[in-house]
């Protein structure tokens, strides 16, 4: 009983997780904060990667908010964690950021474990 109840509060927590980041990124730091970072760690076209960024994490946030197709859904997401995880915070201008890749690849196979969840039912 409380396994279909942990699902559930796992499933809306990460989908809130995608979907806050990329509103913060929208409304916050407004997307040219965002271009500026990628364009620091000399990612290739960064103002085109900001728009895919930021508009990824809302979409396939409220994709995973109301499971619409979660074996295919959580797999950007994870890409998005994974490219963060290996650029930002490995070889970002800081170092590597031990916490931060850490709570990242947790994140990353949240998303897998969801992913795997629904091809079960």
């Amino acid at each position: 009983m409380f396994n279909k109840y942990a699902v559930t509060v796992n499933r809306v927590l990460l989908g809130l997780i995608m979907l806050i980041s990329g509103l913060i990124k929208l409304f916050v730091m407004k997307p040219s904060a965002i271009v500026d970072m990628l364009a620091s760690i000399g990612f290739p076209a960064p103002s085109f990667f900001a728009g895919v960024l930021i508009l990824s994490e809302i979409v396939f946030g409220i994709a995973i908010l109301i499971k619409w197709k979660l074996e295919y859904s959580v797999w950007p997401p994870i890409l998005i964690l994974l490219v963060a995880t290996f650029t930002v915070y490995t070889i970002g201008q800081n170092g590597p950021q031990w916490g931060q890749i850490l709570i990242h690849l947790a994140l990353v196979s949240n998303y897998w474990m969801i992913s795997v969840n629904s091809k079960r039912k």
